[in-house]
């Protein structure tokens, strides 16, 4: 299925060997792309998106596990992954 909307373009697919959907977003107005995955082994989601004005990719988990939203993105100019919890604490990995 795939419809366009506001400017936006949406697909949704059904990975039946991976047992998981995956929409996937085209964004205009914020031109990036935005994927969204169900990981039924994971127990969780995975939200990825494509942020072209800092040039990097940043992925958003729910962690059931630990009851909160863990952002993670990847500083260039540090080298390494930040992981950034939803009460605004940094920890780097």
């Amino acid at each position: 299925m795939s419809y366009r909307c506001f400017g936006r373009a949406q697909s949704l697919r059904s990975d039946r060997a991976l047992d998981r959907y995956v929409p996937t977003e085209l964004w205009f107005e914020l031109g990036c792309y935005v994927a969204t995955e169900l990981r039924l082994e994971l127990g969780h989601y995975v939200a990825t998106e494509l942020l072209l004005e800092l040039g990097r990719y940043v992925a958003t988990e729910l962690w059931l596990e630990l009851g909160r939203y863990v952002a993670t993105k990847l500083l260039l100019e540090l080298g390494r992954y930040v992981a950034t919890e939803r009460n605004m604490c940094s920890v780097a990995v």
